[in-house]
Formats: C-alpha cells, structure tokens, sequence
C-alpha cells in the first residue's frame, strides 16, 4: 500500500532539496527516504527537476511496422492454443527474413511495449447487443449435458434415477453405467423478454427427435410454464429460431415442420458462442443456481432423484429465473415483458398433433407394377398405384408410411406387402384404357370411314351453333370462419386435395351447382383455411344441396 506523505513534510523535503550544495542532492534525498521509511524514487518524485520525460520515443523509424509484423507471427495458432512468445516470433521473422537483419540485437521488450502501444495485443473486443422488438419474434434453442448429475438406473415405469459426480474441473464427462446414457438439458430462450424454459431428457447424445419433442413441449400452453407460443411477427412477418448448427438445424423434416410453422432459421457461425449468449449463459446459471445447492444435502454421495422429480424442480427453478429483471428494462420482470405480447396480437399457439405430422420426406421410390415397393430391405404395398415414381413420407413418431405421386401429387395409403397364398387370388380395378377398349367394342353409329368424301365434306361444312342456356344464379353467403391455433399441413394426412382447383372441381360435381368467378375465389378461400380437407368439402356441398332445394321450394 501506497505511504501518504503530508503537505507540510513535502515542503521541508523540497526546501532541503533547493538549498543543499550540487553534488550533495542525492544525499538529501537518500536521507527523507530513510526517515519516511519509503524508497528513493517516492521522494524524487516531488521534487520539480523540471526535466521532461522522453518514455517511449522510437530510436527505429520502421520499429512500428516491424511490430506489426511480430505481432502476426504471434497470433498465428488457433484462437484457443494461445499465442507464441514474443523472442520466438522475432526469431522466426529473423530467420524467414520477414524484417530487417539489424533487429537481432534489439530487446524483445521492446517490441512487446509498441505492441500495447499499437493496442495489437488486446483480447477482448467490442460488442454490439441486440434484441428482438416484440416478444416470440425470435426464440434460441440449445442443448447441454448436466454438470453435476448422471445416471444411475433405469426404472421399471421408464423412469430414472439419478445421483449427484464430483467431476474433475473443466471436465464434465460423468458414468455412463445405464447404456451409454446421459442427463441432456434442452432450453429454450426468447430474445426480447429473456424468459427461458428448459427440462432434462435421458439420451446418448444430441439429437433431432429430442429436439424437436422438446420445442413442441416448449410451444404448447401449459399452465406451469411462464410463456409459449410459435415465433412469430405482429406484421404478419414470418418469425426466427435460432440454434446452433446440431442435429436439429441440419434435419430436413426439422427444417419442413419450421417451414409449415411459418418458422424461419436465423443463420449462425459454427462455434460462434457469441452469437448464441442468450441461450448459452443461461446454462451457467442453470448449474450455479440450480444443481450446485443440491450437493449441501446430507451425504450428498448417496443422494438420489427421479428425472421426473427433477424436472418439476427445474420448473420452480424456471419461474423464479423468469421472475428475475429484464436485462434492459430493469424495472420489468423477464415474465412482465414477454406478456406485453398481449398488446402486439397474442400468440400464435402450435396445435396438440404438431408431432404427428413431422415425417422424413427425402426418399423417392419407383412402385412396380404389383404396387410394391422397397424401402430399408423391406417390402410395401401402395393401394390403388402401380408403375409410378412417387416420393415417400415415414412419420417420425408413429411410423406411417404414405407415398405422393410425383406426376400428379396425389397421396396413397402403404401397408407392409404380403404375396398371396397359393390358390388366393385378388382382382383389381381395370385400367382406363382397358374400360374404353371394352366400350369401343359396344360402340354403335360410326359407319363413314375418315377418309372417304362423304367424312371430308363433313369435316369441311361450318359447325352448328351450340345452344346456351342461362340461369340466374343466387349468391350464397358462407360464413366468416376465426383462425385461433396454427393449422399445420400433415404430408401424412389423405383426408386432403392437393390444390384447390381439384377441390372446387370435386365440389361442383357432389353439390351439382356451378360457382362464379367471385363465389370459386371465397370458397377457395374457405376450403384453404380448413386445410383442402375432403370432409369439409363434402358438408359443404351439402349445405349448398341444401340451400337449392329451399330456393326451389
């Protein structure tokens, strides 16, 4: 600690100093600092020698630039091996001629002091934060082992028991003594309010399936959780998700499902933990705050705890966290500004079978002409389609298959294939042409050959005017229908049309009424709102049915 030297020994310093004889001032000075128990160069210090300081002047014109040089040699291994000492860079440039020869006998402490003068040896730049403007605009997801559990054994209701590891610093690998699996934390973050959600999972590694059982957890209502919701924009602007670049990011049936939802992918850098601070850090105090206190139970060497038990605790956990100030708005609470969605149009919630429209939709298979197809060395029967080329859908939760065909989109139901019995046979539904060579063997009337004069004049004389006949047509007015819940598009779903016009066409035909342009564009809209279902289009056919016979009565 720094000795306090009062005013008025000072002024007896200097009045010493002035009137002691040349050649005796350095005595003078030796003396004080005797006396006051401090070193010379405290008492020289103030004393006004008047004599200007010249610290840091270059004695080598080029010294700058050859730092400079050093400097990039320094810092040419990877961010996380460190830099290389500044006497070794120097002799590296040396020896690869990279600056000139003369430097050889300059002090590497020398360059390292116009290194911190250039300012080339700091570490730690400048950020910019960010933030989303209205809550559920943008959400980050990211998993993470526990720090402090592993487990210890699988229970007969599924569940798992689980006990506290020592670990070893910067080391969070645990036991693996229940088939290779480990505790994994999946958490969720919105930007703009900073409300974060999160529950454990027993699995070997990350992977898509958990990740996106867990964002579907995340999005639906519950009542213990603090927010929900799919991302979105009160714009009508499509919202963002954020992760790193895991099994869920690079999943295609992730990114179809994301697309359905109206989700987009905010690109990130891999292993750029700045860019995902707000779902990273979390995490820290996750471990701080949450698993830490339970090693101050009792002979916590022997503690034991369901996952499910957990998990209800990390939800308490959750709702404190979340009850905490908002980064910014300090007198808000994280849970105080995500419910200012409230005023922006609410949320868009995520429908309760969102799961089961999540399929794998990157196989093409040819059907043969026995409707069978192959697919992982097992064979499949597709009803009603032969001879195609059609694009295959598997269910990642309950192992549906359905196929599309690729000439005209439509979807058909597949089973597993089973031949036939010897002496079983099965008829199928005759192909078109094969009805209309049957009909053109009935047909009756056609006795002028094409070519003859009598087919040529024909074919030459004008056509006959065809007689229209016109109706007056009434307008019937549907009703307004309220979008509440994301209507979610499921590939594996055949109650569907694949456009509208094949819906509008199928309408016209059960109803037997013809549409006008302005009715086919409100009905469109209507069948589109109600996911192209066939039943919806069959009531309402009914309901027009219905509407023309009291019109008749």
């Amino acid at each position: 600690m720094a000795t306090r030297i009062d005013q008025h020994i000072k002024e007896q310093i200097v009045a010493a100093w002035k009137e002691a004889p040349r050649g005796h001032k350095t005595a003078v000075v030796g003396k004080w600092a005797a006396m006051l128990g401090v070193d010379y160069g405290t008492v020289y210090r103030l004393l006004p020698t008047n004599r200007q300081r010249k610290k840091g002047e270059r004695k080598h014109a080029d010294i700058e630039e050859v730092a400079r040089t050093i400097a990039i040699i320094k810092n040419s291994p990877p961010d996380h091996r460190g830099v290389i000492s500044t006497k070794d860079a120097m002799d590296i440039a040396l020896i690869n001629n990279q600056i000139p020869q003369g430097y050889a006998d300059v002090c590497y402490s020398s360059i390292d002091r116009v290194i911190r003068d250039l300012g080339l040896n700091t570490k730690r730049r400048r950020v910019e934060r960010f933030q989303a403007e209205f809550p559920n605009e943008m959400h980050h997801v990211d998993a993470s082992t526990s720090n402090c559990f592993y487990i210890a054994k699988a229970l007969p209701d599924g569940d798992f028991l689980l006990r506290l590891h020592r670990g070893n610093k910067d080391y969070k690998n645990k036991p693996i003594p229940v088939d290779g699996l480990r505790p994994w934390i999946y958490g969720m973050t919105d930007d703009h309010s900073g409300c974060h959600c999160c529950r454990y999972v027993a699995a070997k590694g990350e992977n898509a399936r958990h990740n996106m059982e867990f964002l579907c957890w995340a999005w639906w209502e519950q009542p213990e959780k603090c927010f929900w919701g799919v991302p979105s924009h009160p714009s009508g602007k499509r919202g963002k998700i954020k992760g790193d670049h895991g099994p869920m990011m690079e999943s295609p049936e992730a990114k179809d499902f994301f697309e359905r939802c109206g989700v987009d992918i905010d690109p990130s850098t891999p292993l750029n933990k700045d860019a995902h601070g707000k779902i990273e850090r979390p995490w820290r105090t996750l471990w701080q705050k949450f698993e830490l206190p339970f090693f101050a139970m009792t002979d916590w060497r022997h503690y034991e705890i369901t996952m499910t038990e957990l998990n209800n605790q990390l939800m308490n956990y959750s709702t404190a966290y979340n009850e905490m100030k908002h980064r910014f708005e300090r007198k808000l609470s994280r849970r105080q500004a995500w419910e200012r969605i409230s005023r922006h149009g609410g949320v868009v919630i995520l429908p309760n079978d969102a799961l089961e429209t999540i399929a794998k939709s990157n196989i093409e298979r040819t059907v043969g002409q026995d409707g069978v197809f192959w697919m992982d060395n097992e064979p499949y029967e597709v009803k009603g389609l032969h001879d195609a080329r059609v694009k295959v859908y598997v269910g990642i939760y309950d192992k549906k298959v359905v196929v599309q065909d690729l000439r005209d989109g439509q979807r058909y139901e597949v089973e597993a294939f089973t031949p036939n019995r010897l002496g079983e046979y099965r008829t199928n539904p005759e192909t078109g042409q094969q009805q209309m060579r049957k009909e053109a063997a009935k047909m009756e009337g056609v006795t002028i050959p094409l070519y003859s004069a009598e087919g040529r004049a024909a074919l030459a004389a004008p056509a006959p005017a065809m007689e229209t006949t016109t109706s007056a047509r009434k307008v019937i007015k549907m009703r307004t229908r309220v979008k509440e819940t994301l209507v979610l598009e499921n590939p594996l779903n055949l109650d569907r049309y694949n456009t509208v016009d094949d819906a509008l066409k199928e309408l016209q035909t059960l109803a037997g009424y013809f549409l006008s342009p302005a009715e086919r564009v409100e009905v469109g809209r209507l069948i589109r709102e109600n996911g192209m279902s066939r039943r919806f289009v069959a009531e309402l056919a009914g309901d027009i049915q219905a509407e023309q016979m009291q019109v008749a009565m």
